[in-house]
């Protein structure tokens, strides 16, 4: 499984998913394996870019979501 070679980081409660992602981003540049939950999707660090969080969080890519909000 991967999670295994991987720490568990917690978001913070109320957070978004670009903070989300930035904390992972963080991570990686430390050269950090992490993941963690984010509406109950499991994102990596090194896998992480912000349309792929986006994608699987609402189904659509970034520019897509703030088109559909706006």
């Amino acid at each position: 499984m991967k999670d295994k070679k991987y720490g568990k980081i917690e978001f913070t409660l109320g957070g978004t998913i670009e903070q989300a992602v930035n904390e992972l981003l963080n991570y990686k540049r430390r050269g950090k394996l992490v993941y963690g939950k984010f509406n109950g999707v499991t994102l990596y660090s090194d896998t992480v870019t912000i349309d792929s969080a986006y994608r699987e969080i609402t189904g659509k890519s970034k520019a897509e979501f703030d088109e559909y909000i706006n």
